[in-house]
């Protein structure tokens, strides 16, 4: 299974990608610098409420114990819990469709996506590696890491 540690979580949204106008807001800033005026634009977005539902499940997820499961499952570490809201942000920017997240008996984090009977899973490991997985049904489409399978993840989930 093809795993990554190398993980890159700034993605910025993607082209042909729709979203709700009423969660972003413009600021136009403008500065007169010797008879030029410099305008920068910031784009501010509030998060939409399934990514602050998970985003909620994930901080809680920091509450565990050794052994929460009764069967001898490690706690997911805060730094791999604070990669994976981080990847819940910016995947909310590019409209995916949460589903599901829960800790893993390996103390790795499970991330579901779902739109009709598209299915994904992204798995974010405790020694930094990555694994998505992409099903319709019963078929499987596709198995690599979030990094370099995340246009893959939108143009299947988006499509």
């Amino acid at each position: 299974m093809p795993v990554s540690s190398n993980l890159l979580l700034d993605f910025e949204p993607e082209i042909n990608t729709s979203a709700q106008t009423d969660n972003f807001w413009f600021v136009d800033n403008r500065e007169s610098v010797a008879n030029t005026t410099v305008v920068t634009y910031v784009l501010y977005s509030t998060p939409s409420d399934s990514a602050k539902k998970m985003i909620e499940t994930l901080q809680s997820f920091k509450n565990l114990s050794f052994n929460w499961d009764s069967y001898g499952a490690p706690p997911p570490s805060a730094e791999n819990i604070d990669r994976a809201i981080s990847f819940v942000r910016q995947a909310d920017k590019n409209l995916l469709p949460f589903y599901f997240t829960a800790p893993g008996p390996n103390g790795e984090l499970i991330l579901e996506f779902k739109e009709g009977r598209k299915e994904a899973a992204a798995y974010f490991n405790p020694d930094g590696t990555t694994e998505l997985i992409l099903n319709e049904g019963d078929n499987f489409i596709l198995e690599g890491t979030v990094e370099k399978n995340y246009k893959d993840l939108l143009q299947f989930v988006n499509n």
